[in-house]
């Protein structure tokens, strides 16, 4: 979407999709968030509002399934997975090689900080409409009303836990938030300097691939 490149490129972009450049791409990104989504846990294990608010399946309602997220634990998960699926689009918008800068993409920035700004407002703010329809930093009314956020003035299905909410502390919401943002800093680092940088020339002089030669 951001156009093809001013000038040819001197070299063809690799046409091996189980190539050494895409299984690097894609498995360098995926074992990155897999890691920051494992440590996230870590991080939220240490948190002194969470322990003993752990989610016990036998403390929660087992018929009413899909309010079986109402929990810290799902809450922090649904924030660092959903920061990494905007990032995962935004991470393979460079290709300066065969297409126009990635910058030039208007379109994919677009959608890319609208989501950006939709989703850190879900996690930064606090109890509000628009959070509480995804069941994220929310709860009940007197779960609210007792953490000092008032009376929400729109309707709240009761949550499916002994707690009542998922409100995230403050402090902790900027940590988080900190951490996704840390995390799509790690794959873009990686997708700039190893897959499209200094790495890949490195290693395209070091170790050339050997092509398939084809007689004219």
């Amino acid at each position: 979407m951001s156009g093809p490149a001013e000038r040819l490129a001197p070299s063809r972009p690799t046409s091996r999709i189980l190539g050494p450049q895409m299984l690097a791409s894609v498995g360098g990104i995926v074992l990155m968030n897999w890691l920051f989504s494992a440590m996230s846990y870590v991080w939220l294990f240490r948190q002194d509002w969470f322990r003993c608010n752990e989610h016990s399946a036998a403390e929660s309602e087992a018929t009413k399934w899909w309010l079986q997220g109402d929990n810290y634990e799902s809450s922090i998960m649904s924030f660092v997975s959903t920061f990494q699926f905007i990032n995962n689009g935004f991470v393979v918008n460079y290709g300066y090689l065969h297409r126009a800068k990635w910058y030039k993409n208007y379109a994919l920035l677009t959608v890319w900080a609208f989501l950006m700004a939709f989703v850190s407002y879900m996690l930064l703010a606090d109890p509000n409409q628009v959070g509480c329809a995804f069941r994220l930093n929310c709860g009940t009314s007197s779960a609210l009303e007792g953490l000092g956020y008032g009376t929400p003035t729109w309707k709240i299905e009761p949550y499916n836990s002994p707690l009542g909410h998922n409100v995230i502390p403050q402090a902790s919401r900027y940590k988080l938030w900190g951490y996704c943002l840390g995390n799509m800093a790690a794959t873009n680092l990686w997708q700039i300097f190893v897959i499209n940088g200094p790495v890949r020339r490195l290693l395209q002089k070091k170790k050339p691939l050997r092509r398939l030669k084809v007689k004219l």
